[in-house]
């Protein structure tokens, strides 16, 4: 499936606005003509001069677009909403601008002054408003909800400019079966005030409309888009949500009849009820608490939240239905004869994505700071002695007896472990070191001895992007090699990784735009540069100020603080990660962030289970990785087997696929890709691994009692660093920090 611009590849569109532009011109031509001739004429008709005026009016009309951009105003709320349209109250004085409820969060719209509609291409402001018209709908994730009951409707405060209303259709919902649509939109590159999508309406349910897309677009802030019945041009409903199904799009869209009903019941007597009253109950005061969205909202087309994810969602992008995940088994083929009764080596992808497999670029930013040379407190290098941190008294640094203990260790080892969880196939790997000038000792102004050798800039990268893994895992020893020094430029790093996946000045990679970009932060300690280590505001402000650059730029930064200083002061950490809509990771003992990065997922994957169903055997050996590709060995019998493969996503959904093979002795192995080989290789040494323990479920049961057990102390070590760093925000009044302006890139060293 090729993804590409919204209206282009649809010959029915580019027909259709040729026709549109036909017509435009005839009516044109034919008011001035009718004006030419009637002009030297002393006895003009006026009611012919009004028809003359009517006619050119309506060609003009004819051009206007439909559709509009609902923007937030302040940082209380998402910048962007998807899309809004247009139509006339119920008894058809005023018009309203409708749009989804997913789109925005109520408590954030009720602290917004008002909500200005802009065009797509030119930003010209349509109009303003205030108040809403109707009670809120509900997000279609919400418990008990339905996609008919998603919507916003916004009465406005200026009369429409520039824009056409629509109206709704009347007719029964099931005579929609097999009709044929139109969907208005914006384009986000090149960006038109409106561009048009066409598919056909395949199902019809209580209270949704499935419609197949002709041709399989970018949909990224179409929620909302209206969708029109052919050729009448009324609107059936409203686009909430799409995902993948048999090589094309199908799109999940809220009939209008729910937008018609709240239509009916206006607020004030049709006045509108202003926006702050829609404050929920806790928000009331204005607290600043921010109240975290189901992880299903966020997977609505044109859904803008920038909360933090739900547990489980790590590496999470929006994009698909809440009910609907892709999921494709690649090996082995359907109808594929294997002569191995070791099991049948069972691989592909699942991702709780829109439209086709996604891309993604990954920076592994570590910190080398001079604390890194800490003994984690496990035996990284698995010599069989753990080291221990020794120094202190005269001696200004601490260091592991074994270096290959040690806090930066551990970082690497988590580094490869996430580097083996990758597909090059369709994801790049950065990496990034940042660290910060090394501080004399005695005499930190100068002339006194210099501890540790130079560290050089404070960022640096080690490994630009690339699908060439066998690099990343070089540069990684090299920078273990390397060894720590220096102090901690967090916002360096940050600044590098953000340099890196954009293609700024400065960075060794080739951009890729249309690439999921994702950054995972290690740092065991506070900022303590670019600034004095002791002027601890003024390091952490440089940190925000990085974070707010990433955000801007759509990186997804998640964080993992490393040990009991981290944890201490862990405010930096804490909002790289919530600043960015990513995830915060605490991780009080460094020995522990092998295990703990092993449930980094991009993928939304909750679990994925592969079943014999002719011998009713499941696989016990199976490993989802990072970027949603799976392996698994699943036992096999002679004859025909079918394989199923089950998966449940992070938000509940879930989706099965099946492929039917043969066994049959003497066949030769297929030849699989390099990836597949490697994958199937560690499925095997698990297995190995597996026998040789011998009681195999007891092992199961205190594997996973432990994994449960750190899952837990994560949890409790995450709440309270969020309490501790409520409390620095506090101390070092970086809530009143004013926000960097748009688009403003900072210095390497600022």
């Amino acid at each position: 499936m090729r993804t590409g611009r919204v209206g282009s590849g649809s010959s029915e569109g580019s027909s259709t606005r040729a026709l549109q532009s036909d017509r435009l011109g005839v009516a044109l031509h034919g008011a001035l003509r009718t004006l030419a001739c009637m002009l030297p004429s002393r006895g003009l008709p006026l009611f012919a001069l009004v028809l003359a005026l009517g006619s050119i009016a309506a060609a003009a009309a004819a051009e206007l677009p439909a559709v509009a951009r609902p923007r937030a105003s302040s940082a209380a709320s998402p910048k962007g909403a998807g899309t809004a349209f247009f139509l006339k109250t119920a008894d058809g004085a005023d018009v309203v601008a409708v749009t989804t409820a997913h789109a925005f969060d109520l408590a954030g719209l009720a602290r917004e002054p008002e909500i200005p509609f802009l065009l797509g291409a030119s930003e010209t402001r349509v109009s303003v408003a205030s108040r809403l018209h109707a009670a809120p709908g509900r997000p279609f994730s919400a418990t008990g909800s339905s996609l008919a009951e998603d919507y916003l409707l916004f009465a406005l405060d200026l009369p429409l400019q520039g824009v056409r209303t629509l109206v709704p259709d009347t007719a029964d919902p099931e005579s929609l079966i097999d009709q044929r649509v139109r969907i208005l939109g914006v384009a986000r590159a090149p960006p038109h005030h409106e561009e048009d999508l066409y598919g056909t309406v395949r199902k019809v349910g209580k209270g949704r409309l499935e419609v197949e897309l002709d041709v399989p677009p970018d949909l990224r802030g179409w929620g909302g888009a209206p969708v029109l019945r052919i050729p009448e041009g009324t609107v059936v409903g409203m686009l909430q949500a799409a995902w993948p199904e048999n090589d094309q799009l199908r799109l999940g869209v809220g009939p209008i009849s729910g937008v018609v009903a709240a239509l009916a019941a206006p607020l004030d007597g049709g006045l509108g009820r202003p926006l702050a009253a829609f404050a929920p109950a806790e928000d009331a005061g204005g607290g600043a608490g921010k109240a975290t969205p189901d992880l299903s909202s966020q997977l609505a087309i044109g859904s803008a939240s920038r909360e933090l994810p739900a547990e489980g969602a790590l590496l999470g992008r929006a994009g698909v239905l809440s009910t609907e995940i892709r999921l494709e088994i690649e090996e082995p083929p359907d109808g594929a004869v294997l002569g191995d009764l070791t099991g049948a080596f069972v691989a592909g992808r699942a991702l709780a994505l829109l439209g086709e497999f996604r891309r993604f670029d990954v920076v592994l930013v570590l910190d080398t700071s001079g604390s890194t040379s800490q003994s984690s407190g496990a035996d990284i290098n698995a010599n069989g002695v753990v080291g221990k941190t020794r120094g202190g008294g005269w001696l200004p640094f601490l260091s592991s007896t074994d270096p290959g203990d040690s806090i930066l260790a551990a970082e690497i080892a988590a580094a490869r472990e996430v580097l083996r969880s990758l597909d090059p196939r369709n994801t790049r790997v950065g990496v990034v070191t940042f660290a910060g000038t090394s501080q004399d000792f005695r005499d930190p102004g100068g002339g006194g001895i210099r501890i540790g050798p130079p560290t050089g800039p404070p960022a640096l990268t080690e490994e630009g992007l690339t699908s060439d893994f066998e690099r990343v895992d070089k540069a990684l020893g090299h920078v273990l090699e390397r060894g720590p020094a220096g102090n901690t430029n967090m916002g360096a790093g940050l600044r590098q990784a953000v340099r890196e996946l954009k293609g700024y000045r400065g960075g060794l990679s080739t951009p890729d735009p249309e690439s999921d970009k994702v950054v995972l932060f290690f740092t065991d300690g506070a900022p303590t540069a670019p600034y004095d280590p002791a002027d601890v505001r003024s390091n952490t402000r440089s940190v925000l100020r990085a974070a707010d650059i990433a955000a801007r730029a759509d990186i997804r930064v998640h964080s993992f603080a490393i040990g009991p200083d981290a944890l201490q002061r862990p405010v930096a950490a804490v909002e790289i990660a919530y600043r960015t809509g990513g995830y915060f990771t605490p991780v009080r003992q460094p020995g522990d962030l092998v295990e703990v990065i092993e449930n980094v997922s991009f993928a939304n994957i909750e679990s994925l289970t592969v079943r014999n169903l002719t011998t009713g055997e499941t696989a016990r050996e199976v490993r989802v990785q990072a970027d949603g590709t799976f392996g698994a060995l699943v036992p096999i019998r002679t004859g025909l087997n079918r394989l199923r493969v089950e998966v449940k996503a992070s938000d509940g959904s879930a989706a099965t696929a099946e492929v039917s093979v043969a066994h049959a002795e003497g066949v030769k192995p297929t030849r699989l890709p390099r990836e597949l080989v490697a994958l199937r290789n560690r499925l095997l040494e698990q297995r190995l691994i597996s026998l040789k323990r011998g009681n195999l479920e007891a092992e199961r049961e205190v594997a996973e009692r432990t994994r449960k057990e750190l899952l837990l102390q994560i949890q409790e070590e995450r709440n309270a660093a969020q309490d501790r760093a409520q409390e620095q925000r506090k101390e070092l009044e970086l809530d009143a920090e004013e926000p960097l302006e748009s688009g403003a890139i900072e210095p390497p060293d600022s």
